[in-house]
C-alpha cells in the first residue's frame, strides 16, 4: 500500500504542475463563467441596442417593392421596414424608391459583401424572389417572411370578397386542430440538450484522461525509467498508483469546472429566472435533478477506471508512443460505441428493451445509463444496479489488466504476440 501511495503521489503532483493542465484548466473555467452569461450578455446588448436598429447578431436586409405591391397602398404598409421587422426581427430598408433603381449587379454585390443578409424583390401576389448569400441565417430570416408573404396574400384576397364571404373564409381559416401534448418524462428537446452535453462530456474526459495513463506509461519506457521503478515497486502497485493518480487529477480538474458552473449559475440565475431561458429552463424541462451531480461523478470514475486498466495493460506492451495509438485502438472504438448508443438513445431510433440490454454491459454502461436517466426511463434502483455491474468488471479488468502489465514492461524493442498475452492472463 505504501509504495501504491507513492507511485499515487508522484503521479498527482507530476499532472497538476504541467503547465498544460494548469493552462487547459482556467482556460475551460473562464470558458464555462462566460458560455453560462452568454444570454444575459446578448440580452443586455439586444436590449441596449433594439432602437438604434437591432441586437448584437441581428443583420440587415432590404426589400424592393415594384408593380402592385409598389401602387397598392395595402401591400405597400405591410411590407414597410417597420412592418417586416416585426415578421422575423431583422433590420429592413425599403430600395423601392432609390434613383436609380438598384441593379441585379449591384444587389447581387451587396449581398455577397454582407452589406445585407438577403433582398426581398416583391411585386405581389405569391410570387418574390430572393437574393441570398450561402449562409443558413439567410433562410432562416427568411422563412418568417415567406410565411407572411401568404398570409398577406389571403388577407388581401379575403378583403376584396363580399362581407358574407369574407366571414366564412374567415370561420373556415381559423379551423385548426388543438392538441394537447402531455410529455412523459419531461420535454424532450430539452431531455436531448441535458443528455447530449452529459454524454459529450463523459467520452471526452474518460478518453483524455486514459490517454494521460497510456502517455505516462509508454514515456517511461521510452526513456528506460520504467526499469528503475519495478526494482523498487511491484508492477501492479505501479500501475494501480498510476491509474489512481491520473483519477485524482481529473477529479481535481472536474471539481474545478463544476465550480465555474455553480458560479456562473450564481451569475446569472437571477437572470434566467427572470426570463425563463438559459440553462434553468433547459433543466427545469428536463427529467433531470439535483442527484445528477452523484451519477456523473460516480459513472465518470467507474468509466475512467475500466478504460485506465485497459489502457495501462494495452500500453505496457509497446515501447513507442506512435505504437500505443495502435493497441489502444480497442478501448477507443468501445467507448465510440457507448456514445453513439448514447446519441442512437436520445433520438429514439433503439428499442427501449434493446438499450436497457446494452446500457448493463460493462463497457457501454458509463455512457447508456446516464442517457437513460436523462430520458426518465431509470430510477435508483437500475442505476445502484449498474455502478454495482461496473465496479464488478473493474475489478475484474483491473486483475486481468495486472497480468498483463507485469508483463509488458519487461517487453523492449518488440511488441507482445497474442500467446503472450494468453500466457499472462493464465498465470497466477
Amino acid at each position: 500500500m505504501k509504495n501504491i501511495m507513492n507511485v499515487l503521489r508522484f503521479e498527482y503532483k507530476g499532472f497538476v504542475s504541467t503547465k498544460a493542465y494548469r493552462a487547459v484548466t482556467i482556460i475551460f473555467v473562464i470558458g464555462i463563467i462566460i458560455a453560462t452569461s452568454i444570454p444575459q450578455i446578448v440580452g443586455s446588448v439586444q436590449a441596449k441596442s433594439g432602437d438604434e436598429g437591432g441586437g448584437f447578431f441581428q443583420s440587415t436586409a432590404a426589400v424592393v417593392l415594384s408593380g402592385e405591391a409598389l401602387s397598392n397602398d395595402t401591400y405597400r404598409n405591410a411590407f414597410s421596414p417597420e412592418a417586416l421587422k416585426q415578421v422575423n426581427g431583422t433590420n429592413w430598408v425599403d430600395l423601392s424608391r432609390n434613383d436609380p433603381p438598384p441593379s441585379d449587379e449591384a444587389l447581387s454585390e451587396a449581398v455577397s459583401n454582407g452589406d445585407y443578409l438577403f433582398v426581398l424583390r416583391y411585386s405581389g401576389g405569391t410570387p418574390c424572389e430572393i437574393l441570398a448569400g450561402n449562409n443558413m441565417a439567410a433562410l432562416g430570416a427568411f422563412y418568417p417572411v415567406e410565411n407572411y408573404i401568404t398570409e398577406t396574400v389571403k388577407r388581401i384576397e379575403t378583403e376584396s370578397l363580399p362581407a358574407e364571404t369574407q366571414e366564412a373564409v374567415n370561420r373556415i381559416s381559423a379551423i385548426a386542430a388543438e392538441p394537447k401534448i402531455i410529455e412523459i418524462g419531461g420535454n424532450a428537446e430539452n431531455n436531448f440538450f441535458i443528455g447530449y452535453i452529459l454524454i459529450l462530456f463523459l467520452m471526452y474526459t474518460i478518453l483524455g484522461y486514459m490517454t494521460f495513463v497510456s502517455n505516462s506509461i509508454v514515456t517511461e519506457k521510452t526513456s528506460k525509467a520504467m526499469e528503475l521503478l519495478i526494482t523498487a515497486v511491484k508492477p501492479i502497485h505501479l500501475m494501480v498508483g498510476k491509474v489512481i493518480g491520473v483519477g485524482l487529477a481529473a477529479l481535481t480538474q472536474v471539481a474545478a469546472l463544476v465550480a465555474a458552473g455553480a458560479v456562473g449559475i450564481a451569475i446569472n440565475l437571477p437572470y434566467w429566472q427572470e426570463t425563463g431561458g438559459g440553462l434553468l429552463g433547459a433543466v427545469q424541462g428536463g427529467n433531470v435533478g439535483p442527484a445528477i451531480a452523484i451519477i456523473i461523478v460516480v459513472y465518470f470514475f467507474l468509466g475512467f477506471f475500466l478504460y485506465a486498466f485497459l489502457t495501462a495493460a494495452f500500453s505496457s506492451t509497446v515501447s513507442r508512443p506512435e505504437e500505443a495509438a495502435t493497441v489502444n485502438t480497442l478501448p477507443i472504438l468501445l467507448i465510440l460505441v457507448g456514445f453513439f448508443l448514447g446519441i442512437m438513445t436520445l433520438s429514439g431510433v433503439l428499442g427501449k428493451s434493446l438499450i436497457a440490454g446494452l446500457s448493463y454491459v460493462p463497457f457501454f454502461t458509463p455512457i447508456t445509463m446516464v442517457v437513460r436517466y436523462t430520458m426518465g426511463e431509470v430510477g435508483i434502483p437500475q442505476l445502484v444496479l449498474g455502478a454495482v455491474i461496473l465496479l464488478a468488471a473493474v475489478i475484474v479488468v483491473a486483475i486481468l489488466a495486472a497480468k498483463i502489465f507485469r508483463m509488458g514492461v519487461m517487453l523492449y524493442g518488440v511488441k507482445a504476440t497474442p500467446k503472450q498475452l494468453w500466457r499472462a492472463l493464465k498465470s497466477s
